[in-house]
């Protein structure tokens, strides 16, 4: 599935480029990261360190219109998201469908 297959959130997400994520994390600030590839692609390779916070939700996940409480469940309210996938496309999506839930959420440009 490429970007112009997904729908389009009523939101926009900032986008934070790679360079930026990769200076935060290893200036030992917090970063909590919302990776929404297949879970088998996540298992393979995921940004991991002491001060990251990793979660895994497939994309598919954000495509309904009325998301499952579970999945937002999982996601932390109350501080800054950086979502992620393989080249951008679902990233954007979702970060902007959690925008427009009120959620903090950021882009990773060009994804993985």
């Amino acid at each position: 599935m490429n970007a112009d297959d997904l729908p389009t959130p009523d939101a926009e997400a900032d986008a934070v480029s790679p360079t930026d994520l990769k200076a935060q994390i290893d200036a030992g600030d917090d970063v909590t990261i919302l990776d929404v590839r297949m879970q088998s692609d996540y298992d393979e390779w995921h940004i991991d360190d002491d001060n990251v916070t990793s979660i895994n939700l497939p994309y598919f996940q954000f495509l309904d219109d009325d998301i499952d409480d579970d999945v937002l469940d999982q996601i932390p309210d109350d501080e800054e998201l950086v979502v992620l996938c393989a080249k951008g496309g679902s990233s954007e999506f979702v970060a902007g469908t959690l925008v427009d839930l009120g959620y903090d959420a950021l882009t990773l440009e060009d994804g993985m």
